[in-house]
């Protein structure tokens, strides 16, 4: 037979213990607990993705600085065949052997430099800057491009320009005369470019530093590093409002 449920009396707890309290406060602070670890650990990815952009923007800016050094290195590379060549000079006061020993000092030297640029690895610094501002691309390409040009030409005069001056001290009997002279004339092309190397990376140095000196917010956006390089106004500054 079944129970008569019509006599059964429901009796509802009024009672609220201390454990029923403390049991919704332990998920909200649990749960407090766990954003803030999400929220701390954000934002140490963002300051370290942040951080490894300058990074790479610093390298390649560095890198480009020590081009001038570089190059510098070429003009004293050639000093030993300027004494050597003054001593053949003042031995024979013949144009040859003295230019052929010339030449030969001189390409030397000038692929012991083409060798130290290769070894620097420039390209290979800035294809991680190029993961984050494509734009840099053209950009730092042209302007390798123009240093190396500027390069190649400061060589070209120099054995031209060596190569007039020896022409013009065959008689003389000082071979310290002899290499001033020469000297003289490779350290005018050497002033040359390294103007020339300043003013051409110049430009490249500028966007560097806008790029690294961008504030964490900024750098982290595709589109603000590219309006910062391409030198448009700032588009995170906000409207003037109208008076």
């Amino acid at each position: 037979m079944g129970q008569d449920l019509s006599n059964t009396h429901f009796k509802l707890k009024k009672e609220i213990t201390l454990g029923d309290m403390l049991t919704p406060v332990s998920v909200l602070v649990s749960a407090f607990g766990l954003w803030l670890t999400w929220h701390h650990d954000a934002g140490i990815k963002k300051q370290q993705y942040a951080n490894e952009i300058r990074h790479s923007a610093s390298v390649v800016t560095a890198k480009i600085e020590r081009w001038t050094s570089l190059a510098d290195r070429y003009f004293e590379d050639i000093q030993p065949p300027i004494i050597d060549v003054s001593e053949t000079v003042v031995a024979t006061h013949t144009r040859e052997p003295a230019n052929r020993q010339l030449f030969k000092g001189l390409m030397q030297a000038q692929a012991t430099s083409s060798q130290r640029i290769l070894e620097e690895q420039l390209e290979v610094a800035y294809i991680e800057l190029y993961g984050y501002v494509p734009s840099l691309r053209q950009p730092f390409d042209g302007t390798i491009l123009k240093i190396k040009e500027a390069e190649e030409n400061a060589h070209k005069q120099t054995i031209d320009g060596l190569q007039d001056e020896l022409a013009k001290v065959l008689q003389c009997k000082d071979t310290i005369r002899i290499g001033n002279r020469l000297r003289i004339r490779a350290n005018e092309e050497r002033e040359k470019l390294r103007e020339q190397i300043e003013r051409i990376s110049a430009p490249l140095r500028e966007e560097m530093l806008k790029l690294i000196n961008l504030p964490d917010d900024d750098i982290l956006k595709d589109e603000k590093r590219e309006v910062v390089i391409k030198g448009t106004p700032n588009i995170s500054a906000e409207p003037h409002k109208k008076t």
